[in-house]
């Protein structure tokens, strides 16, 4: 059998290179924004306009439910190259079969280790725009010759706006079949209403196992375990904002979206006479478009 480690949560670091991922990401596919009032060159009285219309056109990305499927992942046991982790790609796992920490007592009479467990934080398929209207769901397999119930406890963090939150845990219990060579105990998480909207830049599945069983306490990889995030698409948070003669949008300014999403507006207080920049930006969860912008002058 495999060699039986713990691991703690890595959660924090595995977020860091994802928001480093995700930066690229917004760089290279921003949503498009257009400036058409005012037009380019327009002179504006001050008097007859104290304040100044702006609009223009904005699209995003469809926001379209769909399902996210992580599988637990991992290369080897109790190694310096064993890297429980999630991710969205599946493949024969070194460490298929890794087990948990049990203790001593051997047969029906003993006892998985309950403070032991295994964190598999996500190293790629980050952020993700959750749908909690939806349920995870999943499936921990258990690997071997295992007899007894068997009580899977999973646990779900994840991180938002740069904060570790809670997203739910499931405690399933299973009569293991000791003739099969997988039992594949059930699961389902239904998200704090908390994350109502959120994008997660990182996320922690922890799987513990316990209860009267014997050879339980081994995971099934290889694309036997897995979590279903329900998620979107494209992140639900869009804005756009606006900033006058300021590319740097240190006091942006909000617009309001139509209703069809792909129309904003708002009005500004006339500035000084002169020439005038007015940037506008869009931002879609952890995207941000390239600002676009339009020149004007305000005469007396």
């Amino acid at each position: 059998m495999s060699i039986k480690v713990k691991t703690k949560s890595a959660i924090v670091v595995a977020a860091a290179s994802l928001a480093a991922a995700a930066t690229g990401v917004a760089a290279a596919s921003s949503p498009p924004i257009t400036i058409t009032t005012p037009r380019a060159g327009a002179w504006i009285s001050a008097q007859r306009n104290p304040y100044i219309a702006v609009a223009g056109g904005v699209q995003f990305a469809p926001s379209t439910p769909q399902t996210t499927r992580f599988y637990l992942r991992r290369a080897a046991c109790g190694t310096t190259n064993d890297n429980p982790h999630l991710s969205v790609t599946s493949a024969a796992d070194g460490g298929d079969g890794c087990g948990l920490i049990v203790d001593s007592v051997v047969g029906l009479g003993g006892n998985v280790d309950q403070a032991a467990f295994i964190d598999f934080p996500a190293t790629d398929g980050m952020p993700l725009a959750l749908d909690t209207s939806r349920q995870i769901s999943g499936v921990i397999d258990l690997k071997g010759t295992a007899a007894g119930v068997a009580q899977v406890n999973v646990s779900m963090d994840a991180l938002v706006g740069g904060q570790g939150v809670t997203v739910g845990s499931d405690s399933q219990s299973a009569v293991l079949d000791p003739t099969a060579s997988d039992n594949a105990v059930a699961f389902t998480i239904q998200p704090s209403t908390s994350l109502i909207g959120a994008d997660l830049q990182g996320l922690d599945l922890r799987v513990s196992i316990s209860g009267p069983s014997v050879d339980a306490g081994y995971i099934g990889l290889s694309g036997k375990s897995y979590a279903d995030l329900p998620s979107f698409s494209a992140s639900i948070n869009r804005s756009v904002e606006i900033s006058l003669d300021d590319p740097t949008f240190s006091k942006p300014v909000p617009a309001r979206l139509g209703a069809s999403g792909s129309a904003w507006s708002v009005a500004i207080e006339a500035p000084s006479p002169g020439r005038h920049t007015i940037y506008a930006e869009s931002t879609q969860g952890f995207e941000t478009s390239k600002p676009a912008t339009t020149t004007f002058t305000v005469r007396r």
